[in-house]
């Protein structure tokens, strides 16, 4: 089992038509209409309540910040590579695949993965070793879309890079400097943005598997920004180029 924190997470998780929760500890004391709403879901799906003092869910969940709410359910399941290609978003015609280098921070990891789930990307691909993983954390940073969207979880990202090639992908690599402006790339063909690590970037070797580098221009005197926020505006400058010519074509 593992535990689940925060309002919001735990509301997204109850309005699932199947949800992986199977216990709420709610700390007691804790009241307001946002949790009234959580004890009606539960209620409606026939999920146990557990009140108990704040102390338990702080040695639950490791944490202080878990708003007095708390969800025990079935550990997180990655998807495969598989998954998250036949996930295409119904809004946009064409594949977009993230795909992160090494990220450490679960914080920035839930934030990529809530960007990619409302921004229309497929999924989410993150190498299994040196990468932070979808704990806790991660899931309440994700507002609990981390179980809507497939995040496949490889051994080898080149491999997998490789074979995202083969399938008709072009590879565009993150770079805060020396990229093509994002205003300036085409996106009609399927495309796999790949974003590094908060304090090195891209390994050479996956630098090397890029077609193309991306970068945001930027009005302020600072290296980079942080990449939670670059992947974020590179996905809607991808996604909003796409609507405009999807509804150009139309036209």
């Amino acid at each position: 089992m593992e535990a689940v924190y925060g309002i919001n997470p735990i509301k997204v998780l109850l309005s699932r038509d199947a949800t992986p929760l199977r216990k709420i500890i709610i700390a007691e004391g804790r009241s307001g209409p946002p949790l009234q709403e959580i004890l009606t879901l539960a209620g409606q799906k026939n999920i146990p309540v557990e009140w108990a003092p704040r102390r338990r869910l702080d040695q639950l969940t490791g944490r202080t910040d878990h708003q007095g709410v708390a969800g025990l359910g079935e550990a997180f399941a990655y998807a495969d590579l598989e998954d998250v290609l036949k996930n295409r978003s119904p809004r946009v015609s064409q594949d977009l695949v993230l795909i992160l280098d090494g990220i450490l921070d679960p914080q920035n990891l839930g934030s990529v993965i809530r960007s990619a789930y409302c921004l229309g990307a497929n999924g989410v691909v993150i190498p299994s070793d040196r990468s932070a993983s979808v704990t806790p954390a991660a899931m309440k940073a994700s507002a609990g879309s981390a179980r809507r969207l497939p995040i496949a979880r490889v051994t080898n990202l080149s491999r997998t890079i490789d074979e995202l090639k083969s399938r008709g992908f072009w590879i565009y690599g993150a770079d805060a400097r020396g990229g093509k402006s994002i205003r300036e790339q085409d996106f009609s063909e399927p495309a796999a943005l790949v974003m590094g690590s908060e304090a090195r970037g891209l390994r050479p070797l996956i630098r090397k598997k890029c077609d193309f580098f991306l970068s945001i221009p930027m009005a302020g005197n600072f290296d980079s920004l942080n990449v939670a926020v670059a992947a974020g505006i590179l996905q809607y400058e991808i996604l909003l180029q796409r609507l405009v010519k999807s509804s150009g074509s139309r036209a």
